[in-house]
C-alpha cells in the first residue's frame, strides 16, 4: 500500500513542520522496501528530477532542502504500480481543516461533465427560475464529440464497474509507463478478451483500434514528415514529394549499405525527421464543452478587479492596449488570448549524449492565474524533433500553428459553451511569448549576439551588457 501522499502539497516553509519530516521517512522506506535496492534511489526533489541516485541520507536532505516534485504524485521510480492500493486519507480543506473525499474516479467526473443529457451544465443552473433563458442545442461538431462520450462511458461489459474509456485510457497510461511495444499490447487486449473477459467485452482488439477512440476524442496529434536539414515540411501541395525541394535530401531513412529505403515490418517507408502536431481548434473547444472550465474561461471578464493590483495578465498594459486596438475581439470575452512558450532540452538524463528537442506549449490567459500557469492547463502544441535544434528554421516547424492561428483570429470556430448552452463563434490571438534570450532569438528571429543584442537598445548594448542586466 502508497503511504499518504498529502504532504508532498507542503511548500516554502511548510517543509519544516513535523507532518513534511514524517512524509518524507515514509516515502523514503517506501521506496527502498519497494524496489529493492539496498544503497540508492532516484532523487525526486526539484533539483535532481529523478534524474540522479542518491544515499538514503541525500535523497532526505534535498527533499528537506529543495521539496520534492509536485507533478511526481505516482512513484513510478520508487516501485509504485497501477492498481496498487494507496493510502486514504482526508484532503485539506475550510471549516475545521479537513473534508472528507467523495472518492469520485476522474474519469467518471469527466465523464458527468461532458455527458449530453444535461448539457453540461450544472443541475441549479437548469433551475434558475429564468424560464426566458435560451437553451441551444450543442452544434454537430460538439453532438458528435458528446454522442462518442455517452457510447464509451457504458460499462465495459455487463456489471463491470469500469467504463470502455477509462479502461482503455489506463491501459495505454501503463503502456505508456511500462515502455511496451504495440505488439505486445495487442497481445496483451488479445489475452484479456480471449481468456478473462466476457464475450461481449467492448474492449479493442489491438492498439491501433485503441488509438483510433483516442483520436476520435481530438486527444491525438498529427504526424508531419520533415526534411533532414529543416529545409521545408513534407506538407500540403509538398506532401507527396520523395525529395526536399531544397537540398534534395531524401525524405525517406535508406540502408547504410544497401542505399535502399527502410520500411517497418508493415511496408511502410521511415520517414528521416516528423514532426508532431496537436490541432489547436478541437482542444480549445473542448475547454467550453464542460461546464467547470467553460465558466474558468470567462473569468477574467466577469471578476472584480482590484484597482492598481496585477493578478493576472488582463489587468496588465498589453491585455488592455490589446482590448483597445481591436474592440470587435475584445467584445467577446470566450475569445481565448494565448501565451507561446518554447525552449529546446536534452530528454535525456546522459549529459554526454547530445540531443535538443523543442516542445512549443500554448497556454490559454482566460483561466484564472491559480489554473492558467498550472501544468495540466498547458496545451502541447507541436514537438520539433531533434537531434539539433532548429535554430532559425523552426519558422519551418511552426507553419502547421501558424496557419491554425490565423484562422482562428481571421474566421473562427464554431463552439459551444456548456455553462450557457449556447453555440458562439469563438476567436484567439496569440499575445505574448514566454522564452529565454536565446529562445527569443531563435523565434523572434532576432539576433542576439554582437552589437545589436538588444531588441530595444539596438546600438547602446552590447551582448555581454545586455546578460549582465538579466
Amino acid at each position: 500500500m502508497a503511504p499518504c501522499k498529502q504532504w508532498m502539497k507542503l511548500a516554502g516553509d511548510d517543509r519544516l513542520n513535523n507532518e513534511y519530516e514524517i512524509g518524507v521517512e515514509s516515502f523514503i522506506n517506501y521506496a527502498f522496501g519497494k524496489t529493492g535496492e539496498k544503497e540508492k534511489i532516484k532523487c525526486p526533489c526539484v533539483k535532481c528530477k529523478n534524474s540522479s541516485f542518491g544515499s538514503p541520507n541525500m535523497v532526505r536532505d534535498h527533499l528537506l532542502t529543495f521539496g520534492i516534485i509536485q507533478s511526481y504524485n505516482f512513484w513510478y521510480h520508487h516501485g509504485e504500480r497501477v492498481g496498487e492500493d494507496a493510502f486514504e486519507s482526508p484532503t485539506v480543506g475550510d471549516d475545521d481543516g479537513l473534508i472528507e473525499s467523495d472518492g469520485e474516479d476522474e474519469m467518471e467526473t469527466l465523464l458527468r461533465d461532458f455527458f449530453p443529457n444535461n448539457c453540461g451544465f450544472a443541475e441549479n443552473d437548469m433551475h434558475d427560475g429564468s424560464s426566458s433563458t435560451r437553451r441551444e442545442d450543442p452544434n454537430d461538431e460538439s453532438m458528435r464529440f458528446y454522442r462518442l462520450f455517452d457510447d464509451f462511458q457504458k460499462p465495459l461489459y455487463e456489471g463491470s464497474i469500469s467504463s470502455t474509456l477509462s479502461a482503455i485510457v489506463n491501459l495505454l497510461h501503463i503502456k505508456t509507463l511500462g515502455r511496451w511495444s504495440n505488439e505486445s499490447f495487442t497481445m496483451l487486449l488479445n489475452f484479456l478478451k480471449t481468456q478473462l473477459l466476457q464475450k461481449e467485452s467492448s474492449l479493442p482488439d489491438c492498439f491501433n483500434d485503441a488509438k483510433k477512440i483516442v483520436k476520435d476524442l481530438g486527444l491525438s496529434y498529427e504526424k508531419i514528415d520533415a526534411c533532414v536539414n529543416d529545409c521545408m515540411l513534407f506538407w500540403k501541395d509538398d506532401e507527396q514529394l520523395e525529395h526536399c525541394k531544397v537540398c534534395k535530401a531524401a525524405r525517406w531513412k535508406q540502408g547504410k549499405h544497401s542505399g535502399e529505403t527502410r520500411t517497418r515490418e508493415n511496408g511502410k517507408r521511415i520517414p528521416q525527421k516528423v514532426l508532431r502536431y496537436f490541432p489547436l481548434k478541437p482542444r480549445l473547444q473542448r475547454l467550453f464543452m464542460c461546464s467547470k472550465t467553460a465558466s474558468d474561461m470567462r473569468w477574467h471578464n466577469e471578476r472584480q478587479a482590484e484597482i492598481g493590483v496585477l493578478n493576472h495578465p488582463s489587468n496588465g498594459k498589453a491585455w488592455q492596449d490589446f482590448d483597445e486596438n481591436h474592440p470587435s475581439f475584445s467584445s467577446e470575452p470566450r475569445n481565448v488570448r494565448l501565451g507561446l512558450i518554447s525552449d529546446g532540452f536534452n530528454p535525456f538524463s546522459n549529459i554526454a549524449n547530445p540531443y535538443s528537442i523543442w516542445p512549443v506549449m500554448l497556454v490559454p490567459y482566460n483561466l484564472p492565474p491559480w489554473v492558467c500557469m498550472k501544468q495540466s492547463s498547458m496545451m502541447l502544441s507541436m514537438l520539433v524533433p531533434g537531434p539539433k535544434g532548429p535554430g532559425d528554421a523552426i519558422d519551418v516547424y511552426l507553419q502547421p500553428l501558424i496557419e491554425e492561428l490565423k484562422e482562428l483570429w481571421e474566421v473562427g470556430v464554431e463552439t459551444y459553451d456548456a455553462s450557457k448552452c449556447e453555440n458562439f463563434k469563438m476567436h484567439a490571438a496569440l499575445l505574448t511569448t514566454i522564452n529565454d534570450f536565446p529562445a527569443y532569438g531563435i523565434l523572434s528571429g532576432w539576433s542576439t549576439k554582437g552589437k545589436l543584442a538588444c531588441p530595444c537598445c539596438h546600438k547602446k548594448n552590447s551582448l555581454f551588457e545586455v546578460e549582465k542586466l538579466l
